[in-house]
């Protein structure tokens, strides 16, 4: 897991309050910590920093005990507050998680400041399946002037799984003025296709496929049309074509899971649907979120593990 995704937007703050560390392996890193915490004291910043580290090594106990301790010494560390309630969401304790990210919340009014807090709050909800809670807190934190490019997409989500998919596409299309981003971008134009906006959507895909290097994920949902379109003998072409260039960029020894979950699709396009849930079991095993299998293709071959929605 990368220290990005962790932080949940709260690099920023973070990097505004810990001391700087030199960065070989989080190993070294927390060894570093360690015995300048034994040689000087502890403080909360050197502590929070130590509980990051464990935290990026997924040894979350270590890592609560740090932020536990950080905030014995300073009880409105923000840093230690926002890494305590991640760590809290990792172990699945959501309510004690959720009030850390409200003692979070209450520490100022800024908004840049709160909107890690309202996006943790935000997770929390959509793990309980509570819409509505969720995409009023996605709102919360994008009112800071720098939002992250996952809380567009958490609000994104909360729409669609309101089924308001026209008002996912005009959130998206707000959001891409914000952050010209690809991701955005692709997950807009899917958006389009949910809300049935078909013909928009094939322009804005033909357009993105002819500036793009590479085309699998632009092909991949040339298929998705032409599979609403009943055009069998399109959907196949485009698979096809995704699958090759997906193959060719595919790294064995070091599989990127994004083309892994890019190949699963593909086959489900094929008819190919045990290969398919062999590429989504290899998927899932290499870190992609559930919220990535949800496209109605893998959806009907396959459904998510126990404890998923």
């Amino acid at each position: 897991m990368k220290r990005a995704e962790i932080l949940l937007g709260g690099s920023v703050l973070l990097a505004t309050a810990l001391p700087a560390v030199a960065h070989d392996s989080p190993e070294h890193v927390i060894h570093d910590l360690s015995h300048r915490i034994e040689a000087d004291g502890a403080t909360a910043r050197l502590l929070t920093a130590r509980a990051f580290e464990h935290q990026a090594m997924r040894n979350w106990s270590a890592a609560i005990a740090d932020f536990n301790a950080a905030l014995e010494l300073q009880p409105n560390h923000g840093p230690a507050i926002l890494g305590c309630a991640q760590t809290l969401i990792h172990q699945g304790a959501l309510t004690e998680a959720a009030a850390v990210a409200r003692r979070g919340l209450a520490l100022n009014g800024d908004a840049a400041r709160q909107a890690p807090y309202h996006a943790l709050l935000a997770g929390i909800s959509a793990r309980r399946h509570e819409w509505p809670e969720a995409l009023e807190a996605w709102r919360e934190a994008l009112k800071s002037p720098h939002p992250e490019v996952d809380w567009f997409l958490g609000e994104a989500e909360c729409l669609a799984r309101l089924s308001r998919f026209t008002e996912q596409s005009d959130a998206l299309a707000q959001a891409m003025t914000r952050n010209p981003s690809v991701v955005l971008r692709r997950t807009w134009i899917r958006a389009l296709v949910d809300a049935g906006e078909l013909d928009a959507a094939s322009h804005e895909i033909e357009r993105s496929s002819a500036e793009a290097r590479w085309k699998s994920a632009w092909l991949l949902l040339s298929a998705r049309v032409c599979a609403l379109r009943e055009d069998y003998a399109g959907q196949h072409a485009a698979s096809s074509a995704a699958l090759t260039e997906i193959r060719s960029r595919l790294n064995p020894e070091r599989p990127d899971p994004q083309l892994i979950l890019e190949s699963a699709l593909a086959l489900a396009f094929l008819g190919r649907q045990e290969e398919a849930l062999a590429s989504m079991k290899q998927a899932r095993e290499l870190g992609v979120p559930e919220a990535s299998f949800r496209a109605p293709e893998l959806v009907a071959i396959g459904p998510p593990p126990a404890g998923h929605p």
